[in-house]
């Protein structure tokens, strides 16, 4: 019988006003983009602590993301494009963040249009080397070669020492500020960018779902705001 009532007593001091609860913790993997950073992780990271949940994150590209999840070592992806999404058979698409298309630049002067992509005689530049991008560019029949060095490729350009570029623009991803280039739509995407989570965590998915949908567009616009101020969103 003592044993009952001290277990009522530590229930009933956890519900006094003032005590802290410990709360769940779940561990999302990322992708270091300015977005991400910006908008999405302190979106994240407010729509679930309210639904009792305190977050942790770890950087992933794409490739590596598929093994966080096949291993079970993850409990969801802050956001994942449609390519990646296909390749994980444990993830559930929480909410449609925003959507992405695949658009090429070129130097002024030069043919710009989407049949570019299928001349195998030239050669475009894919500025990361991210597998997400790899993944979006497999039915290219043009050379690609990756560069993550972004100062590095915006130099390039600059100077006329790169023809062509590949690059994703979005609601949140601008276009590139490049006074000599040229651009041209291609039929890659446009891809949907969601919100994941681990099977084993689908009953949360309706509830995250609700809530973020009501934060999309008021944290889209601040960060978007606040990214911009800072100088980080061309990047």
């Amino acid at each position: 019988m003592k044993y009952v009532f001290r277990l009522s007593l530590i229930l009933f001091s956890a519900l006094l006003p003032g005590r802290q609860v410990m709360a769940d913790e779940l561990l999302f993997s990322h992708s270091n983009h300015p977005i991400t950073h910006a908008i999405l992780i302190p979106m994240l990271q407010d729509v679930y602590r309210e639904l009792g949940y305190q977050l942790r994150f770890q950087e992933a590209e794409g490739a590596r993301t598929l093994k966080l999840f096949a291993d079970n070592l993850v409990d969801g992806d802050v956001a994942r494009l449609e390519p990646v999404l296909r390749g994980i058979d444990n993830a559930v698409p929480v909410v449609l963040l925003d959507t992405v298309q695949v658009v090429l630049y070129c130097r002024k002067g030069i043919v710009c249009q989407d049949s570019v992509l299928r001349n195998a005689k030239l050669r475009i530049l894919v500025p990361t080397q991210d597998a997400t991008l790899q993944l979006l560019a497999t039915n290219i029949e043009a050379k690609l070669y990756f560069n993550s060095d972004w100062n590095g490729v915006m130099a390039m350009f600059d100077s006329g020492k790169i023809d062509y570029m590949l690059w994703a623009e979005s609601k949140l991803i601008a276009p590139l500020p490049l006074d000599n280039a040229n651009k041209a739509a291609t039929t890659i995407g446009p891809f949907g960018l969601y919100h994941l989570l681990h099977l084993k965590h689908s009953a949360l998915a309706l509830p995250v779902a609700e809530a973020l949908e009501k934060r999309l567009r008021d944290d889209f616009n601040q960060g978007l705001a606040k990214l911009k101020k800072s100088g980080e969103y061309q990047k």
